[in-house]
């Protein structure tokens, strides 16, 4: 509850604020904490609807802390099956008391025995009659967000990549080859009390099956030999084909994911120019290459659209990781579809298409410029790649589908960008363009 009011107060993200709240639990306390409070923020729409259905006064007059107390304890009646029903209205109960007085203790638990008794036949919108809202509220989305994907796709498949936004991902981690051996590293987890496999999708990347609460403290992880990455974000460097000796630029390089894996697929023999606006991100990066014992990279505490007058060599290869709404990765980070709205879409692409053109004229000719969001909205994706094409006509688009890991290449096979898509591909949603710089513009 501590946590989703801080969600709501102060735009907090769970994965910044939980862990510091839950860290003297067990570890099956740890991980049903972090369900609640993550379940109930990527419900949250539905929770309110539902609440609402039940209570006479308006859910939004209720404090902050009522309010979320009661979205933690509607999440547990409606989806939740190992908590009893019994014990989820209780503790409402009791913190209702805790938090508000005996009135709002007695309107708890009235309204929650009446959600309880009926959260298995909740009156959904019919699907025929409106199918966004249905959708909307069904599976827990913004409504323009909804009406953008089935305009899209249509009604079946937008309910399928509902779906595949709510589900939990898988826990990768990208092994430090210079450090480590994949198979070796999955040995050596055991020894902490973590399961890992081998990926059968991207190399040198571990899946975490059990014990993933003990990751960021084990060994392993302080000595470098592993960096917690994303599958769709872990494709993303090696799609640059790094290579030993290049001068390299991130133009937006925190948290240092991308930037790290760089270096390592140079084997730390090259130079990585880590630009980074702010200055307290800038430090991740260099906390993340500390860690990895990365020499090669120096970060830049600068705007990237300004990289020009920064003095720096021309780039063989630069990547632009660039700012986006980040809704291509909403099954992690669920606190992105409540705050985006479909202005803000045009508002990072202007963004996006500035960082484009200064990466555009910083790089050496024949160089090599990769462009990704973790975002499948066309704002930021098809219309950025043709809007910078359209300007930079001396830039060659180049197929990216032979650079990708063999079991991946029949899916995308032809195609010169990618979109990975959670319900096409069991990948968060990313979008990657890959250019050559074939001639100086005129």
């Amino acid at each position: 509850m501590r946590a989703l009011v801080r969600f709501e107060q102060d735009r907090a993200y769970l994965n910044l604020v939980l862990p510091a709240l839950i860290k003297s639990l067990p570890d099956q306390e740890k991980s049903l904490a972090t369900k609640l409070a993550g379940g109930t923020i990527q419900r949250l729409n539905t929770l309110d609807w539902v609440l609402q259905l039940y209570s006479k006064p308006a859910i939004d007059t209720f404090t902050p802390w009522v309010r979320n107390l009661l979205r933690i304890s509607a999440f547990q009646l409606i989806f939740l099956d190992r908590v009893p029903s019994y014990a989820a209205v209780n503790e409402a109960v009791t913190l209702a008391r805790r938090y508000g007085h005996r009135g709002v203790a007695g309107l708890t638990n009235a309204l929650l025995r009446k959600l309880s008794a009926e959260a298995k036949n909740l009156p959904w919108p019919d699907p025929d009659r409106d199918p966004t809202k249905y959708l909307s509220l069904r599976y827990s989305y913004p409504t323009w967000l909804i009406r953008r994907i089935f305009k899209r796709y249509g009604f079946a498949e937008t309910e399928k990549w509902c779906l595949a936004n709510i589900e939990k991902p898988p826990l990768t981690v990208r092994v430090n080859r210079l450090r480590a051996d994949p198979e070796d590293l999955a040995e050596r987890l055991k020894t902490e009390q973590i399961e890992a496999v081998l990926s059968q999708t991207v190399p040198a990347l571990l899946t975490i099956k059990s014990g993933a609460s003990k990751l960021a403290c084990s060994n392993s992880f302080k000595e470098g030999t592993l960096t917690i990455q994303g599958c769709s974000s872990a494709l993303v460097a090696p799609l640059l084909s790094p290579q030993t000796g290049e001068v390299i630029i991130d133009l937006c390089s925190a948290p240092g994911g991308k930037t790290t894996h760089l270096a390592e697929l140079q084997q730390d023999r090259g130079v990585i120019y880590a630009v980074e606006l702010h200055k307290s991100r800038a430090g991740m990066v260099e906390k993340a290459a500390a860690r990895l014992g990365l020499k090669s990279i120096v970060p830049i505490q600068a705007d990237g659209r300004e990289i020009g007058n920064l003095n720096l060599p021309a780039a063989d290869a630069i990547l632009v990781d660039a700012p986006c709404s980040g809704l291509g990765v909403t099954r992690r980070l669920p606190e992105i579809k409540w705050r985006r709205s479909e202005k803000d879409l045009i508002i990072f692409q202007k963004l996006q298409l500035e960082l484009l053109a200064s990466a555009a004229g910083q790089l050496s000719l024949g160089g090599r410029l990769l462009y990704s969001v973790c975002t499948t909205e066309p704002e930021e994706t098809v219309q950025v790649a043709e809007a910078f094409l359209a300007a930079h006509p001396h830039f060659l688009p180049q197929p990216l589908f032979p650079l990708l890991p063999q079991p991946l290449q029949p899916l995308f096979s032809g195609s010169r960008t990618l979109t990975f898509l959670p319900h096409r591909h069991n990948l968060d949603g990313f979008f990657i363009a890959l250019w050559q710089k074939t001639s100086r513009q005129l």
